[in-house]
């Protein structure tokens, strides 16, 4: 008798960012330490814990020269509205001070489950519902592709 092959993805966690956000003028204007920075906060997502993700100096040392990149990166983000601060606290830990606490803005935010004092209350809609309007917006200074598009 055969095994049953389990799926492939089954032991695999992996993270997702919509076409939508990927198409916005906001993430094509976002230099190369934001857009690894977005990956990493993406990463800690777990469909259940949005407004509970953190960006500490101590998380992300290896995945930067410096912390004044990381800080930037952070900014841009935060500007481009791709993530929102949810909640107060410390981006170095130093004092064992709570991190300060973000969501990402395509999601909603989800009921508070941490450490710390989070600021913003759960959502049943994304913080953010106007994609759809800003990709390939003309005061960009990045062109949005579409991948695969016909260009003849």
């Amino acid at each position: 008798m055969a095994k049953r092959r389990q799926s492939r993805s089954a032991h695999k966690r992996y993270i997702s960012i919509p076409h939508c956000v990927l198409d916005s003028t906001s993430y094509a204007d976002l230099n190369g330490s934001a857009i690894k920075l977005l990956t990493l906060i993406v990463r800690q997502w777990n469909g259940y814990n949005n407004g509970n993700l953190t960006c500490t100096w101590d998380q992300m040392r290896p995945y930067f020269g410096g912390q004044d990149t990381m800080r930037s990166a952070l900014k841009a983000l935060i500007k481009h509205r791709l993530i929102e601060v949810t909640g107060t606290g410390s981006t170095s830990r130093k004092g064992g001070l709570p991190p300060v606490l973000y969501a990402i803005t395509w999601e909603s935010v989800d009921e508070y489950r941490g450490q710390g004092q989070m600021t913003t209350k759960p959502t049943l809609s994304p913080i953010r519902n106007d994609w759809h309007k800003i990709n390939g917006h003309k005061g960009s200074k990045s062109p949005v592709l579409k991948i695969g598009a016909n260009t003849s």
